[in-house]
């Protein structure tokens, strides 16, 4: 028990004076583990920016999808004030004094 709690302060004191790569004696590979170290930050951050991005176009795709509705009920609106019926319901609850027109119209030339 004395030789494990040994062998676990030499560890902790060789973490915190920074030699411990050169007790393990994998020193000569210290690029390769930053080189591994900056790969899985690179992918953590890309990993957050792709879920961010995600979270942005669902967002918007339900802004879409109300904006589709709020168009076809403005739409269905349009279509309904066009039909001939309706305009001239329309005019005699404004009160004008015009009408739909009862003959063709009448094409004048220029001479």
């Amino acid at each position: 028990m004395a030789n494990f709690v040994a062998s676990l302060k030499n560890i902790i004191r060789s973490i915190l004076k920074g030699d411990i790569l050169a007790r393990l004696g994998i020193d000569k590979y210290f690029i390769h583990i930053v080189y591994a170290f900056v790969l899985i930050v690179a992918t953590v951050m890309i990993s957050l920016k792709v879920e961010t991005t995600l979270s942005k176009v669902e967002k918007n795709r339900k802004v879409l999808e109300e904006l589709e509705i709020y168009h076809a009920e403005r739409t269905g609106e349009m279509v309904k004030m066009g039909r001939l019926s309706t305009v001239e319901e329309h005019l005699k609850s404004l009160g004008s004094e015009v009408t739909v027109p009862t003959r063709p119209a009448v094409i004048i030339e220029r001479r």
